[in-house]
């Protein structure tokens, strides 16, 4: 009978509490780092004063909400209100149970991993368990007895539920290239690379990112992860100038820390995924040695990102928000499922043992680049078509005034009928 490994349990133990140690940290300084992109995209200076550079302001976030008073409504279910924050915070938690972030490194004989867990359907869980707190959100609202809360929660229970089909549809595309629903081997099968050749075993996957076999897949689910994660200009279950805060107005201290926590979590673990479905994971010009700090630069650029939106882009109407998803991200999806499923077998009829394409095999592995051409000729066209698509009302776009003398305007009010109100000269 074989004896129990203890050292490995505790080498495990070790590694999960360090992860998830690393994940609230840095959570930490995404709001420090949010702040000063906006301050400097305003003009401003941003976090100045606690700490070197401001570097210590999220401390001092967290101690204030750590102090702050707990308040809950009167008419509030307390049970479900005290629950829902910490439900959306664990399932957030828990998605880094399947992130790898590296192959291993070796150390005391013993190959220690950079993950909890390399379990074979790895991006599934990550999905499941991204999906998971949208019950947090939904519990939050109703159990605040507010009515803004509530549609806060209802317009959250539309939105993630419509964006989740999206996203996990956008992504059968590079599983299909990779083959394997693990994280570990998607990262392999995008190991290629045209200047320094493939130096793994893996047959019949691309050995380049995906992001350039897959535009369209990529494009919808950035959009569907940016909606999936109420960021900005997807916060419609928040939306301050409508719903003064939406499902967590009734929220305060560490309840609306907790809900805080999730969202900066979210964010960072749906850009973990597009990592490693689209810019090739822990892949890098130098081999897997530097596989986690090539993985977190990649991250890092896609959290900036939801930065750059947040304070560039108006936020949508609701109407625009579901119609784009159910009108125009749903149908792309499926289109290119079809047409990535149709030019994948065509890339194993022509070659069946195609390798990974590569500088030095460009002769057998040509079919590869015409895959990458259609699909880039594909991706105009869905970004030229979309963009003459806004100029009408398909998709939820408002309709143009109509005016008829230039010195007047003809309106019509809910009830009444149409009116002409005269302009003024020079208005």
């Amino acid at each position: 009978m074989d004896t129990f490994d203890w050292v490995w349990v505790l080498i495990r133990i070790i590694v999960a509490s360090v992860i998830l140690t690393i994940v609230l940290v840095t959570m930490g300084f995404l709001t420090y780092f949010e702040r000063k992109v906006a301050a400097h995209m305003q003009q401003r200076q941003g976090p100045n004063r606690t700490g070197p550079l401001g570097l210590l302001q999220w401390v001092a976030d967290a101690v204030k909400l750590i102090h702050k008073e707990e308040i809950i409504p009167a008419g509030a279910d307390r049970a479900i209100f005290w629950l829902a924050p910490m439900l959306s915070m664990l399932t957030a938690s828990a998605a880094y149970a399947f992130i790898p972030f590296g192959e291993h490194i070796e150390l005391f004989g013993r190959s220690i991993p950079y993950y909890i867990s390399d379990t074979p359907v790895g991006i599934l869980a990550l999905l499941a368990f991204s999906s998971l707190g949208v019950y947090g959100l939904i519990m939050g609202s109703w159990s605040s007895n507010n009515k803004y809360s509530l549609l806060g929660g209802l317009r959250s229970s539309a939105q993630v539920i419509s964006y989740e089909v999206t996203m996990g549809i956008s992504l059968i595309g590079p599983l299909l290239l990779a083959q394997s629903l693990n994280l570990n081997d998607i990262a392999r099968a995008q190991g290629g690379s045209l200047v320094t050749g493939f130096t793994g075993s893996l047959l019949n996957t691309p050995g380049v990112w995906f992001i350039l076999l897959q535009p369209v897949a990529f494009l919808t689910y950035l959009t569907s992860a940016i909606a999936e994660t109420n960021r900005t200009p997807f916060d419609l279950p928040e939306a301050e100038s409508e719903l003064v805060g939406g499902y967590h107005v009734e929220f305060a201290a560490m309840h609306f820390g907790l809900y805080f926590l999730a969202e900066y979590i979210n964010m960072i673990t749906v850009s973990a995924i597009a990592t490693y479905c689209f810019l090739g994971g822990w892949q890098g010009p130098f081999g897997a040695a530097f596989g986690p700090l090539w993985f977190i630069i990649k991250m890092a650029g896609f959290i900036f990102f939801y930065y750059w939106l947040r304070w560039t882009v108006p936020r949508f109407r609701y109407d625009q928000l579901m119609g784009i998803c159910w009108k125009v991200m749903l149908p792309l999806a499926l289109v290119n499922i079809l047409l990535v499923a149709i030019m994948r077998t065509g890339v194993a009829l022509i070659q069946p043992d195609i390798p990974p394409l590569a500088l030095g095999n460009l002769g057998v592995t040509w079919p590869w680049l015409v895959f990458i051409a259609i699909q880039l000729v594909f991706a105009v066209i869905v970004v030229v078509g979309a963009s003459r698509a806004t100029v009408g009302s398909w998709w939820g776009k408002s309709d143009r005034p109509r005016v008829g003398d230039p010195r007047s305007l003809t309106t019509t009010l809910d009830g009444d009928t149409p009116r002409r109100v005269e302009l003024r000269p020079g208005l």
